[in-house]
């Protein structure tokens, strides 16, 4: 707590208030890739990209008119780049769990902003507990 204390006292303010609000455990990458999201309440995909990526989860960006609500769980699948690799099946999706949507700054644009954690990491720590 005192080493928290001591650095947080180094940074500026703007600093340390973002350091005091964040709570992702793992490092963020700014990364925009393809994400084909299959939402399994009304059977449908939707095509969006990646904001930032990390170990535990991603920040993405849909459509806004995709039925997204905090606490579902969606298959998403990560494609390798813009240049038109053809995306997976469901078969090979990931499940996540979204933790947030943020529809206001985005819906100018026609798009909300959706921050999801992958299932199979809660499952990974909840073993090595």
């Amino acid at each position: 707590m005192t080493l928290l204390l001591a650095e947080t006292e180094q940074l500026g303010s703007e600093e340390a208030e973002d350091l005091a609000f964040e709570r992702r455990r793992g490092l963020r990458v700014a990364q925009q890739r393809p994400v084909k999201v299959f939402e399994s309440t009304t059977s449908r995909y939707f095509g969006g990209r990646t904001e930032d990526v990390s170990s535990t989860g991603l920040r993405i960006e849909l459509p806004a008119f995709a039925p997204i609500r905090t606490g579902e769980t969606l298959n998403i699948h990560v494609g390798l780049s813009e240049q038109g690799e053809s995306l997976a099946n469901r078969r090979q999706m990931i499940p996540a769990r979204v933790v947030w949507v943020n529809r206001s700054q985005s819906l100018k644009r026609g798009r909300l902003e959706v921050g999801v954690e992958f299932l199979a990491s809660i499952a990974a720590r909840l073993d090595a507990a």
